[in-house]
């Protein structure tokens, strides 16, 4: 099995990743702030993804509610991340020493799971946000169930994906 190596073009796609990221969360807030003069005077606040009911209120600045708490998660998160999970193995033993050396290989590979996640995250808030404006313009019933948990599919679903290249790593120093 070819063993997948993070090299020059490994810290572009980690570049990469990590500016899609961060530009979801503008798109966010641009399409917010866009969409908010233009939204009727009684707006969807909340849509229920197994059911059809929606919660209408006043247009109010509660509307920014998806875009703030996005933010706040996605800061949250990736202050977290750094603080925890994006930090090189302690040296202890002569065998850990092995793992040490590869220890930029398993950072690089911790980066791009957080990353993917948070792109995942940010489609996750995109989505309800834009069902709730569609919603408010009588455009779209509801939340489209089948996109928002195959979002949430995919978030879960970086779990054993990081599990398994773990193991790659792991089996071939």
């Amino acid at each position: 099995m070819r063993r997948v190596r993070f090299g020059g073009s490994g810290k572009k796609v980690l570049a990469l990743l990590g500016y899609a990221s961060w530009l979801l969360l503008a798109v966010s807030w641009i399409m917010s702030v866009y969409a908010y003069p233009r939204l009727p005077e009684k707006v969807a606040l909340w849509s229920s993804v197994w059911t059809r009911e929606i919660v209408r209120g006043a247009r109010s600045p509660l509307f920014f509610i998806y875009p703030v708490l996005q933010t706040v998660m996605l800061l949250g998160v990736f202050f977290l991340a750094n603080a925890v999970f994006f930090r090189a193995p302690e040296q202890d033993s002569k065998e850990s020493k092995s793992r040490i050396l590869g220890s930029e290989g398993l950072l690089d590979l911790k980066r791009e799971i957080a990353y993917l996640g948070f792109i995942f995250l940010n489609l996750v808030f995109i989505h309800l946000q834009t069902s709730l404006i569609l919603v408010s313009h009588e455009l779209a019933k509801g939340i489209n169930r089948y996109y928002f948990i195959m979002l949430l599919v995919v978030l879960v679903g970086l779990v054993p994906y990081y599990r398994i290249r773990r193991q790659m790593l792991d089996t071939h120093p």
